[in-house]
């Protein structure tokens, strides 16, 4: 035991040599550095040209100077630019709030919004969205929560009926070919597209639907599903609540054969794992080409936007600059946002 004592010992002085050391050098760097100077000018594009901080880029458009308004359908802000950590601000940004950590928070969040509604408005221009004639519900002492069936319930608002999927008892069994295969049994006649990419060590599967639902209903749905990678078989599980993806859609139905496809309901931009929609209506579900379905999905940030595009285009639809509603078989890409308007193509 006295014969390590030296040692140990000298291993402390060395240790406390080393560490005063690394101090000075530190401080000698610190003080050779010239000091920054306070941005004045809070702008998107010297935010974004910042040498300090690289921001995520977003395809296919030039900041410009927009209107202040933007709209309610494209509001959400990508989680690719919300999740920035404090180590990333800018230290523009950290002198102007002179090491106050709350405010630099606050004052980085104030740009990624007004560089999200940059994004948002210039999604908007390339994307219409229709949107369905108000419906006025006749007075009625009917619970409509209360008289729902299962998950469906009814919106009186938009006169339609549709999946209440964040409750829904088909979360539990996932979705998989045979169930299409087996569609025709319980009277479903409907198209189907099946998109299917890899994202962030998972398969991803977005699957379409638009058609006949039952002798008494037509209508459309969008399922968001996810599964190992390298899982076999074509089964996959619903999204998890961490990975559901806001996104709106707007059902159109030419309901007399004379050309005209008119906005029969929407619904609204949230959070969905599996967006659904039901009018009242039959076709005899042999002419399917007469609904059409667009929409509006805001992906986790615009890598996993690209992976679906990529897998999309293969599926037949067209990438185009500029999005109405009469582009059928078509999609726009701004960043993580993908609008699409889809009619004829079937898998």
């Amino acid at each position: 035991m006295k014969s390590k004592l030296p040692i140990i010992i000298t291993s402390v002085v060395a240790a406390c040599i080393v560490c005063i050391a690394a101090v000075l050098a530190v401080k000698m760097n610190n003080n050779s550095n010239p000091s920054i100077e306070p941005a004045t000018d809070n702008t998107y594009t010297d935010f974004q040209n910042t040498p300090e901080y690289s921001y995520p880029v977003y395809n296919d458009f030039t900041p410009e100077e927009t209107e202040t308004t933007q709209p309610a359908q494209s509001s959400a802000i990508p989680s690719a630019v919300t999740t920035i950590p404090m180590t990333d601000i800018p230290s523009t940004v950290l002198q102007e709030t002179q090491g106050n950590t709350e405010q630099a928070s606050t004052t980085v969040t104030e740009k990624i919004t007004q560089i999200t509604t940059v994004i948002s408005q210039q999604f908007s221009k390339v994307f219409d969205m229709p949107k369905a004639p108000k419906y006025i519900p006749p007075d009625t002492d009917i619970n409509f929560d209360k008289a729902s069936i299962a998950s469906y319930k009814y919106d009186p608002n938009g006169n339609y009926y549709y999946t209440d999927d964040k409750n829904a008892w088909q979360s539990n069994f996932g979705f998989n070919e045979g169930y299409d295969s087996m569609a025709p049994v319980t009277m479903m006649f409907y198209d189907t597209v099946r998109t299917k990419f890899v994202y962030d060590n998972k398969e991803w599967l977005v699957q379409i639907w638009k058609g006949q639902y039952g002798y008494a209903f037509v209508g459309g749905e969008v399922g968001i599903y996810t599964r190992k990678v390298g899982s076999g078989g074509t089964h996959y599980n619903c999204a998890k609540k961490e990975d559901w993806l806001k996104m709106e859609m707007c059902f159109m139905w030419d309901e007399y054969q004379t050309g005209e496809y008119r906005p029969v309901f929407n619904r609204p931009y949230t959070d969905y794992w599996w967006c659904t929609g039901f009018v009242v209506g039959f076709d005899g579900g042999t002419n399917r080409h007469q609904f059409r379905l667009v929409t509006h999905i805001t992906f986790k940030d615009a890598e996993m936007a690209d992976a679906f595009c990529e897998a999309f285009e293969k599926n037949g639809f067209k990438r185009v600059s500029s999005l109405t509603r009469n582009d059928i078989d078509c999609f726009v890409q701004i960043g993580a946002d993908v609008g699409f308007v889809w009619q004829n193509i079937n898998q």
